[in-house]
C-alpha cells in the first residue's frame, strides 16, 4: 500500500486539493489540459489504496476553502464502492482559478484534529501567494514590485511555523501526518517547501513529473 514512495496510512483523512489557477498550467504561459485531470486521478488512486480508511473529507482551496462533500466540518463515511465516484464527479464540476491560500486550507483541515484526524494528503503545484503571514499592504507592495517569490517564501515560512507552534504542536492527541504530492512545478522552491512541510510533520513528499 504505497503510492510513488509514500506509505499509504490513515483512518481519518483530509485530502487538501489545490485548485488555484495554476493547476491548469505547466508554467505561466503554457496551458496543460491534462494537469487537473491528473490531480483528480492521483487523489482517487490514493483514496482507493488506503487500507484502513474509515472517514474522510476533501477540502479544495484557492483563495478560499470549500468542502467538497456534505456540510462544512463534517466527516464523510468512506464506502469503497461509492465514495471515490462521488469525489470524482464533484471534482470534475470544478474549474481551477485564483491564488493559493494554503494557510486558510491548513487552518480548516486542522479543525478536524480534535475529532480524530490522523493524516493529511496535500496535492499542490505551488507555493502560497496569498494568506496570513504578510500584512496586506506589504503583500501588495511586493507584488507591485514583481517580488512574488519573496512573498511566497515568507508565507510558506509562516505556514511551517504555525504547524509547529499551533496546528500540529505536540499535545495529548497524536501528531497529524502530512504527505505532500507536487504536480508539474517549474520552481525548485516548490519542491523544497513541500518536502520540508512533509518531513517536519512525519510524512513523505513525492514530485510528479510533467505529462
Amino acid at each position: 500500500n504505497r503510492f510513488a514512495g509514500i506509505t499509504l496510512t490513515g483512518r481519518r483523512v483530509i485530502f487538501l486539493v489545490d485548485m488555484s489557477g495554476s493547476m491548469e498550467l505547466v508554467d505561466d504561459k503554457t496551458a496543460s489540459p491534462q494537469k487537473w485531470s491528473e490531480v483528480r486521478n492521483t487523489l482517487l488512486k490514493v483514496m482507493r489504496s488506503l487500507p484502513d480508511l474509515e472517514k474522510f473529507q476533501v477540502l479544495v482551496f484557492a483563495e478560499e476553502v470549500s468542502f467538497l462533500l456534505g456540510k462544512p466540518n463534517e466527516w464523510q463515511d468512506f464506502d469503497a464502492k461509492t465514495s471515490p465516484d462521488r469525489v470524482e464527479a464533484a471534482l470534475k464540476a470544478l474549474k481551477p482559478r485564483g491564488g493559493t491560500n494554503m494557510y486558510l486550507a491548513m487552518d480548516a483541515a486542522f479543525r478536524y484534529r480534535q475529532r480524530g484526524l490522523d493524516t493529511i494528503y496535500l496535492l499542490s503545484d505551488g507555493l502560497p501567494n496569498v494568506g496570513e503571514g504578510v500584512p496586506a499592504a506589504e503583500a501588495r507592495r511586493l507584488l507591485d514590485a514583481d517580488k512574488e517569490p519573496e512573498l511566497s517564501e515568507r508565507l510558506a515560512k509562516h505556514i511551517r511555523q504555525t504547524l509547529k507552534t499551533n496546528w500540529n504542536r505536540d499535545n495529548i492527541t497524536s501528531k497529524v501526518r502530512i504527505n505532500a504530492i507536487g504536480f508539474f512545478y517549474e520552481s525548485p522552491d516548490v519542491g523544497a517547501f513541500l518536502w520540508a512541510l512533509a518531513r517536519e510533520n512525519d510524512g513523505s513528499f513525492v514530485g510528479m513529473s510533467k505529462p
